[in-house]
């Protein structure tokens, strides 16, 4: 046990929030003096999207702690060098965390476990950005879940066991350390830069970043949209979901703490549980990819399901660079990805659509379109990403290549039957009539009326779907039998 003069380290790497934070509220109850800290190692960099929102989100947090009469330190270097540092001058007793999984999470978590032990300091994680510890969710063989329906009813099983993190943190003092360095007390100079490209500034216009905004965000949901979530969430023109993903993903709000704010709100029967649940069951989903990812660190890179590493696919391309830049000729292929360049996230009904047309039609390797999600994402979680392309790919988890190999022409006209959607990032194409917007290729003589050239005002489509596809399934049974 820590004597009252003890000195712990609270490390902030993706839970820049200050209620529902066990690491911090163990740190002010245990010790003395806490040192709270961002380590921003060069050499552990995200995606652009993912600097941007992060270099946001860290100024919102550092504003939030210095009101709260402490101060979040945000110190730019490599780990090793840097927690070091900070151990021996400080004389630090602890390293406090919450656990991640993902890279770069996942290396920086080694180093500071090696520095730990070289110190002899106690490195303890929190894993309060799960409901459930790993390893606490197994089937009957002891083993991981890797199918969602019965990790599902497996865990609403034990959903009575989670319990609630305390909220609030109170004063803060025990954080106003004098740095020692001036720096500290800023953001690096990267990621000003990085704020500051023209790029960033579009993406985030789109956005309101910080806690704050995570649970104003939560209540807009709740109050405009929840109630029709179940029935609208696959129509990209309707705003029916809750737009919290790059919230949870910096962890500006807890996963948990949104459950336990739900079922308040169904025990007061201020909502109806059938209308939450639907939602509920998303949250889910990030848990078990979260926990896919714990047991099965390879998937990163690796195929879940090993028959498909010898998958022929193509090597990139030009038509990578139509794709990436919403250029295909496929206008919903299209539209979701301008969307995405525009705002920094995409409809999740679309995501999937890029994504088969990606790696099924264009037979690119999913891990092509990951590494752009990852640059381009403001919500490029390392677990959904992986989890999201893997499926969708049918070399992941509940796999089912068949099945997930969507006709980009029949979701469009399924989902954005008048071309809502379509219309609002193909202007070019705003002319074109419901019907014909979807698949302008099959309507040559309205886009001449109405002043479109193929190949010119608007590209012609990359490849036939149908041929295409029938190449996918052959692809596919060449590795089923090989």
């Amino acid at each position: 046990m820590k004597t009252a003069s003890a000195t712990t380290l609270v490390w902030l790497q993706r839970e820049l929030r200050l209620s529902h934070l066990p690491a911090l509220q163990q740190a002010l109850s245990d010790s003395q003096r806490v040192l709270l800290v961002y380590f921003h190692d060069p050499q552990q960099q995200v995606g652009s999207a993912n600097s941007t929102w992060l270099a946001h989100s860290l100024a919102k947090l550092q504003q939030q702690v210095s009101e709260k009469g402490g101060s979040l330190w945000v110190i730019q270097g490599e780990l090793s060098d840097t927690l070091s540092r900070l151990i021996e001058h400080y004389a630090v007793q602890a390293v406090y965390y919450s656990h991640q999984v993902g890279e770069p999470f996942a290396s920086s978590q080694e180093v500071a476990l090696q520095v730990c032990q070289k110190a002899q300091v106690e490195l303890r994680p929190f894993f309060s950005e799960y409901w459930f510890d790993p390893g606490v969710i197994l089937n009957k063989q002891d083993s991981p879940y890797v199918v969602f329906t019965p990790f599902y009813k497996a865990l609403m099983a034990r959903i009575d066991l989670l319990s609630p993190f305390e909220e609030s943190l109170g004063d803060l003092s025990k954080t106003a350390v004098q740095p020692l360095e001036r720096s500290w007390l800023d953001l690096p100079e990267n990621l000003k830069t990085q704020i500051e490209q023209a790029w960033s500034k579009k993406v985030m216009s789109h956005w309101q970043v910080g806690e704050a905004a995570a649970w104003h965000r939560l209540d807009a949901f709740v109050d405009e949209s929840l109630s029709s979530y179940d029935e609208q969430r696959d129509f990209p023109a309707v705003h029916a979901t809750s737009a919290l993903s790059p919230h949870l993903h910096f962890g500006e709000i807890s996963s948990r703490a949104i459950y336990f704010e739900l079922l308040a709100r169904m025990e007061s029967s201020e909502l109806d549980a059938q209308a939450v649940y639907p939602w509920i069951r998303q949250l889910a989903w990030r848990e078990f990819a979260r926990l896919l990812l714990w047991f099965f660190p390879e998937t990163e890179s690796q195929p879940f399901q090993a028959k498909f590493a010898k998958m022929p696919w193509h090597s990139e391309n030009e038509t990578t660079q139509a794709w990436s830049q919403g250029k295909t000729g496929i206008p919903i292929i299209d539209a979701g990805m301008r969307e995405l360049w525009e705002t920094g996230t995409m409809h999740n009904r679309v995501r999937m659509l890029v994504a088969s047309f990606l790696t099924k039609n264009l037979n690119q390797h999913w891990l092509v379109g990951k590494r752009w999600f990852d640059d381009t994402l403001v919500d490029a979680d390392p677990a959904n990403n992986v989890m999201g392309w893997q499926w969708v790919a049918g070399c992941g988890v509940d796999a089912a290549p068949y099945y997930r190999l969507f006709n980009p022409l029949t979701q469009s006209l399924k989902f954005d039957a008048e071309g809502t959607y379509l219309r609002r990032w193909l202007p070019e194409l705003s002319l074109l009539s419901n019907k014909a917007i979807h698949a302008p290729w099959q309507h040559i003589e309205e886009c001449r009326l109405i002043g479109i050239q193929l190949g010119k005002t608007y590209p012609e489509p990359l490849v036939d779907l149908a041929q295409s596809r029938q190449s996918h399934l052959e692809r596919v049974a060449f590795i089923k039998n090989a």
